[in-house]
């Protein structure tokens, strides 16, 4: 018998990693989706083009977005007032915004309600503010808020940690939830990637809670002798796929699936969700200068440890260039430099993660929407010289391969343009981490029923 399944509105969508997880669990339907990202927004309709009843969408700034409108996409989709059983959204808590409150007063009929003034007078929470006001006017039954963990120590009103505490006293106070708040190691949950996540669950059919974790460092021998599974390293999430398309042409996709590698295991199983291989499988050009570097890397080390070991290996081979030549060490190293035998490179300071490769035998860094920059932090190949492609970081966030990422706005769906795809990639909330908590809600709502 198959169970019920319960209606999710999902704000600051992105591509739908929140969403992606709801639906997995089988316990969901997405109805309403909004975010002011174009190919985003459309990537979450392409992906959920298929549910048991499409989600409507609307493309626009939350802050902007009309009460009215809201209620009435969720009411094409049976959902009257109070009725919505989960909502969820990450609502950015940093101000980048050149709208003005009193444009969205005008446009967006603010709903105010008594805390309201804790956090209007500072332009930078507008998008935590609105998404409060959202969540009194729709009134669901659980309210899920993710960030990135600084927001918890996020400075509000001259304080740190102030914006947390006021949003949680909002949500307790003046919107009549139960509140549990905490840091959520993704890896914990078996997306193969060591990400943080502040994660606020509101409920107001009972106490508040969060999920249970189900893996666990495979150092921790009592969780391990417990039952939980040891974390999914990053060969277990992408040591199957094939070396990847170089041109520019997603030429990969829609092929047979007998071009994956290797055996399966308990991840690969659950990532290879569709009957031929997946789309987005294509890393972009790099220039030599970054291939010169990637190449001296080696897996797992940090910046740090690597120019340290590289200066070491060089000041040999100058001392010995220096030596045979009877030349200075200084005029050793420009020789060398300009007969590209050392790389200078090495000699510069960068942030500890930059230009490393990820190691096969443990989970990711995080994957953040710069992925593609390599400079940027651990997004190499652990043995290839090359970034890695939009579907292996779409795996190492525990998106499925069924999972397609819409790049362009287009009219056949497109998805080559990788600075696009990885941003949403990197902006992602985990499927596997938000199937967690969906499941956790699930079974809330069942005993409410």
């Amino acid at each position: 018998m198959s169970k019920k399944k319960y209606s999710i509105a999902e704000f600051f969508s992105g591509c739908g990693g929140t969403s992606r997880g709801f639906t997995k669990s089988g316990r969901f339907n997405v109805v309403f989706g909004n975010d002011v990202k174009s190919e985003a927004l459309r990537t979450f309709e392409f992906n959920h083009r298929l549910d048991d009843t499409p989600p409507l969408t609307i493309n626009k700034d939350i802050r902007l977005l009309d009460i009215d409108d809201i209620h009435n996409s969720l009411k094409d989709r049976g959902i009257a007032a109070g009725e919505l059983d989960c909502m969820i959204g990450g609502p950015p808590c940093q101000g980048f915004s050149q709208l003005r409150r009193s444009e969205q007063l005008n446009k967006g009929k603010i709903v105010k309600f008594s805390g309201y003034s804790q956090l209007a007078h500072d332009p930078r929470n507008d998008l935590v503010l609105r998404y409060l006001e959202v969540a009194e006017a729709l009134k669901p039954k659980f309210l899920v808020i993710e960030n990135v963990p600084q927001m918890l120590n996020h400075g509000f009103d001259g304080r740190l940690g102030k914006l947390s505490e006021t949003v949680i006293n909002i949500l307790e106070r003046d919107l009549g939830y139960n509140v549990e708040v905490a840091i959520l190691n993704c890896a914990d949950y078996g997306v193969p990637q060591l990400r943080e996540r502040a994660v606020f669950i509101a409920s107001s059919i009972g106490p508040a809670s969060l999920p249970t974790k189900t893996h666990t460092s495979p150092q921790n021998e009592i969780l391990i002798a417990q039952g939980l599974k040891p974390w999914v390293t990053v060969e277990q999430a992408i040591a199957d796929l094939p070396p990847p398309s170089t041109n520019g042409i997603d030429s990969l996709g829609g092929k047979s699936i007998n071009i994956y590698r290797g055996r399966k295991n308990d991840y690969t199983q659950l990532m290879r969700s569709q009957s031929t291989f997946p789309h987005n499988h294509i890393t972009r050009h790099y220039k030599q200068s970054v291939l010169d570097t990637i190449k001296e890397m080696q897996p797992g080390q940090t910046w740090d440890a690597e120019s340290e070991r590289m200066q070491k290996k060089y000041q040999e081979i100058i001392k010995n260039h220096s030596l045979s030549l009877n030349i200075t060490s200084e005029e050793a190293m420009q020789q060398l430099i300009e007969m590209k035998i050392i790389n200078p490179v090495f000699f510069k300071r960068y942030y500890w993660s930059a230009y490393s490769r990820l190691a096969w035998n443990a989970p990711a860094l995080t994957i953040t929407a710069n992925a593609n920059f390599l400079g940027s932090g651990r997004f190499s190949h652990p043995s290839e010289q090359r970034g890695i492609t939009m579907r292996e970081a779409a795996r190492l966030q525990s998106f499925d391969d069924d999972f397609r990422f819409v790049t362009s706005m287009d009219e056949i769906p497109n998805g080559t343009r990788i600075g696009v795809g990885m941003d949403m990639i990197g902006e992602a909330v985990p499927p596997l981490l938000s199937k967690a908590i969906a499941l956790h809600l699930a079974d809330q709502l069942d005993a409410q029923n």
